[in-house]
């Protein structure tokens, strides 16, 4: 299983929302990469998921949360995945 986050841009206020998924996906094993929409692979996933809303965190072509979660959310998140 693999978790992408999908971002706005490089922007620094999405750092912290990075680091939070990638904590929690970690910790339970599923693989995470981020894309931002400046990048071809991030712009194409979220013109195919028809995503507006950012950041995005996408599993199995799905949109599982969508904005600036805190750890507690995205640990209880991430869980209901396994």
């Amino acid at each position: 299983m693999k978790a992408i986050l999908i971002l706005a841009g490089p922007y620094s206020s999405c750092h912290s929302t990075q680091n939070i998924w990638l904590d929690s996906c970690s910790k339970q094993n599923i693989e995470f990469e981020t894309h931002d929409l400046t990048e071809a692979v991030g712009k194409e996933l979220a013109e195919k998921l028809n995503i507006k809303s950012f950041p995005a965190l996408v599993v199995n072509d799905k949109v599982i949360a969508v904005g600036h979660p805190d750890e507690q959310a995205a640990e209880k998140i991430i869980q209901t995945l396994k």
